[in-house]
C-alpha cells in the first residue's frame, strides 16, 4: 500500500532519511555487520539467523523472531547464518515501560547490578513482539519514516514487553545496559525540559562544566551545545507547525534576543523562516483538507 500525500511526509523535518530510529537491515548469507553504536540498540531478527561475538560473547547464535539488546559501545560483530532480515531499534531517550516504571527504577528494584557487564540481554519469541515488529517493517517498506511515529512505535514495543515478560526476563535483557553512561544519558533526557544553556545540566547533574562537556562527548559523540540545539530545533519546528504562538513569543520563550536572531536560526536548521515553514503548513493543509 502506498502512502498518502508523499511529499508532506518526505520534505517534513521530521522524516528519518538519516540515521532513523527504527530502521531495517537486509544480511546475505555469511555477511558480516560489525557494531558500534552511540546508543543501546535492540536487534530484533525478523527472519533468518545471526551470530554475534564480542569481547564477552562468543559465537551467540540469535535466531527469528529473537530480540538481542547490544549495549552502547560495545563493539561485536554480527554475522549471517543465513539470509537474515533484522529490525533495529535504537533507544536515545529516558527509556520508561510506562509512566508509572522506568528501566532505571525497575533494575535499582530487583536487584543489586554489576556495573559495565558488557554482556548482550535476550528476548525469546514473543508473537505480540513478533507482529508489532512486521507491522514496522510493513510501514517503513511503504516509505513511513517519520520520527514521531518511530518514538510511538518504540514506547509501545517497550510497553509490550513489560505486559508479556516476567520480571526476571526484562531484568535480564536490560541489565547489561546498567552502566555510568546509561544513568548518564538518561539523567541528561530527563533534566533537557528543565534547562537551558550547558552550564546548566551540568549543574544538576553535580559535574563541571569542563567534566560535562567530555562526558557528554564520549557517550553521545557529539558536543552539549550542538546536541541541545538539536533539541531546541526540533521543539521549534513544532511550535511553528502546531501553535499559534507569535513568532516574537517563540523567540522570547526559547531565550533569542530578538525575532531577527530567532529567524536566523530556523535559517540555518531548517533553510527557510519560521514565516515561510508556517505558510507552506496552511498551504498543505488547505490543499489537503480541500
Amino acid at each position: 500500500m502506498e502512502l498518502c500525500h508523499v511529499e508532506e511526509h518526505t520534505s517534513c523535518f521530521q522524516y528519518s532519511s538519516i540515521d532513523p530510529a527504527i530502521r531495517i537491515v537486509e544480511l546475505k548469507e555469511s555477511e558480516i555487520l560489525q557494531v558500534f553504536s552511540d546508543s543501546n540498540d535492540i536487534y530484533f531478527t525478523i527472519n533468518g539467523e545471526i551470530d554475534i561475538t564480542s569481547k564477552k560473547i562468543r559465537n551467540k547464535k540469535i535466531k527469528a523472531n529473537e530480540s538481542i539488546l547490544i549495549p552502547l559501545h560495545n563493539p561485536c560483530v554480527i554475522t549471517a547464518m543465513t539470509d537474515t532480515i533484522i529490525m533495529v531499534i535504537q533507544l536515545n531517550f529516558n527509556i520508561t515501560f510506562c509512566d508509572r516504571l522506568p528501566l532505571e527504577l525497575l533494575l535499582e528494584l530487583h536487584g543489586k547490578i554489576k556495573k559495565d557487564s558488557g554482556n548482550i540481554g535476550l528476548l525469546e519469541p514473543n508473537q505480540k513482539l513478533t507482529n508489532l515488529v512486521n507491522m514496522i517493517k510493513d510501514y517503513i517498506n511503504d516509505g513511513l519514516k517519520c520520527s514521531f511515529f518511530f518514538d510511538i512505535k518504540i514506547h509501545e514495543f517497550l510497553f509490550l514487553i513489560r505486559a508479556y515478560y516476567n520480571k526476571e526476563e526484562v531484568f535480564d535483557f536490560f541489565k547489561p545496559i546498567y552502566s555510568t553512561d546509561f544513568v548518564f544519558s538518561n539523567n541528561i533526557y530527563k533534566n533537557i525540559d528543565n534547562v537551558k544553556t550547558v552550564k546548566e545540566l551540568a549543574n544538576v547533574l553535580n559535574y563541571s562544566l569542563s567534566g560535562f562537556e567530555k562526558k557528554f562527548k564520549r557517550v553521545f559523540n557529539i558536543s552539549p551545545y550542538q546536541w541541545m540545539q538539536e533539541q531546541k530545533a526540533k521543539k521549534i519546528y513544532h511550535e511553528i507547525h502546531c501553535s499559534k504562538k507569535t513568532f516574537t513569543e517563540m523567540a522570547f520563550e526559547y531565550d533569542f534576543s530578538s525575532p531577527a536572531h530567532f529567524n536566523v536560526f530556523c535559517r540555518l536548521h531548517f533553510g527557510k523562516t519560521p514565516g515561510d515553514l508556517r505558510k507552506e503548513n496552511m498551504e498543505r493543509s488547505s490543499i489537503l483538507f480541500t
